[in-house]
């Protein structure tokens, strides 16, 4: 370290390129996503896909009432109530079955997909952190940057990720 320079790392800089994008894309709804075991985050996320299937069961339901009792004319006395009934419950709970398996799949794949993310993010940032211990040589000059070290800097906006990460919850 002379006159105040400090050598960066070009792969240091890669790394923390890729752990701001990370963070910018995907960071906060990983990290929302990863406080839930993966059966809890899938039961959370079906039961409004349920919900919503339910709902709109009914609709479509209601719809085709309304054209029995309105188009084709058929009388309200004439209705098997309880027949009608029993075939709305079937297909209603039909829907649900169906859209749960749907969303099952899809979460199951989605909490996966976040989870390899975040592991991923984990192993850059200890790779950064292993960067930090080594002393790297320059392999050319294209290879560094020297910029000033953060006591000189006035430019210096408190962007300091090197400590240490003992709340990580994925490891």
């Amino acid at each position: 370290m002379k006159g105040g320079k400090v050598l960066i790392n070009k792969k240091r800089i890669v790394l923390m390129t890729k752990l701001a994008l990370y963070d910018q894309k995907y960071g906060s709804r990983d990290r929302k996503d990863n406080e839930y075991f993966r059966h809890d985050y899938i039961y959370r996320k079906n039961m409004w896909t349920r919900l919503c299937a339910s709902i709109g069961a009914l609709i479509i339901l209601a719809v085709y009432w309304m054209y029995q009792i309105f188009t084709l004319k058929q009388s309200f006395l004439e209705i098997d109530y309880k027949s009608a009934g029993t075939d709305a419950a079937v297909f209603i709970l039909a829907v649900m079955t169906l859209y749960t398996i749907i969303g099952t799949i899809r979460e199951t794949a989605q909490y996966a997909k976040g989870q390899r993310r975040l592991k991923n993010y984990m192993r850059m940032l200890y790779m950064l952190d292993r960067t930090r211990e080594q002393k790297p040589e320059p392999e050319s000059k294209y290879d560094t940057i020297a910029v000033n070290t953060k006591e000189e800097s006035s430019l210096y906006y408190g962007a300091d990720i090197a400590g240490k990460r003992n709340d990580n919850t994925v490891i």
